[in-house]
């Protein structure tokens, strides 16, 4: 008995009259390259914006003592269109922001994961993977001895303890910051030697 498989009929019809459908898709160029305050910063204060109440606000006054000596930002563009950002801050930073002062009173050599923005159109395709891995790529060039991040747990976001749990990450603690908000405290190692001595 012949068996056959349910497809999607217009793509079948497209490959069967054009065969070279298969191998015309466009294909896209995503780059994931350092922040350019004059090129890109009214682009991450817009993404910012439209994802606030995933993020924080945030100014351009705040980018004023953003610098290669106490940040690392990286931004994602997709075939030239902007598609986000990754802002990491350095324990050396005389940063204002609750979070960050929490693991600056507690650790030294240090960056932390002050946001990760992606365009919503965005999503799906890797690209907080691929900051990540670049800020691993940073802390292990760099001699840093940990990564930091926050999860809300306001309710909690599995997805990101999720994500966060796959990349290396334990938690270290937990939290009441900005007021009322609870947050799951995350760790990743890079200098075991540090956690031993500690």
């Amino acid at each position: 008995m012949l068996k056959f498989k349910l497809v999607n009929h217009t793509f079948l019809r497209l490959t069967l009259i054009y065969p070279s459908f298969l191998f015309k898709q466009k294909k896209l160029f995503m780059e994931i390259r350092a922040f350019e305050r004059e090129k890109d910063l009214q682009n991450v204060l817009k993404l910012n914006q439209r994802l606030v109440e995933l993020l924080s606000p945030m100014t351009a006054h705040q980018f004023d003592n953003i610098n290669e000596d106490n940040s690392h930002v990286l931004v994602a563009e997709e075939d030239g269109q902007f598609a986000g950002f990754f802002m990491l801050v350095k324990s050396n930073a005389d940063y204002e922001s609750e979070n960050f002062r929490w693991f600056q009173k507690r650790y030294d050599n240090f960056i932390y994961v002050d946001r990760v923005a992606v365009a919503n159109e965005f999503r799906g395709r890797g690209i907080g993977s691929e900051f990540y891995q670049r800020a691993f790529d940073y802390a292990e060039k760099n001699n840093i001895d940990y990564m930091f991040a926050e999860i809300h747990m306001d309710p909690p976001n599995e997805k990101s303890l999720a994500f966060h749990d796959s990349l290396g990450f334990v938690e270290e603690g937990t939290a009441v910051l900005k007021g009322d908000h609870h947050y799951s405290l995350q760790k990743k190692v890079f200098n075991p030697a540090v956690e031993k001595s500690a």
